[in-house]
């Protein structure tokens, strides 16, 4: 999973990053990390993010399949 809309959704309510963290209970370094695609949110942080934001999971979040063989990623498309 990556939060791909985390830095516009942030951005766009005028948030730092140190205050999503504050908001959402985890340590700071998180949110870059996350927003970078470096780290990725755990299930319970993901929620919160979706219940934070008011959005649809799929509106915040992409899933990323990746072949185990050849490193190869592709999107999974949210069904609508």
């Amino acid at each position: 999973m990556r939060a791909t809309r985390l830095k516009a959704l942030r951005e766009a309510r005028g948030l730092t990053q140190r205050r999503l963290a504050h908001d959402l209970g985890i340590s700071q370094n998180n949110v870059p990390a996350i927003e970078a695609h470096a780290r990725q949110a755990g299930p319970k942080l993901q929620q919160q993010m979706v219940r934070y934001f008011g959005w649809l999971f799929e509106d915040l979040f992409e899933v990323v399949l990746v072949d185990p063989e050849t490193g190869q990623k592709r999107v999974l498309e949210a069904r609508r």
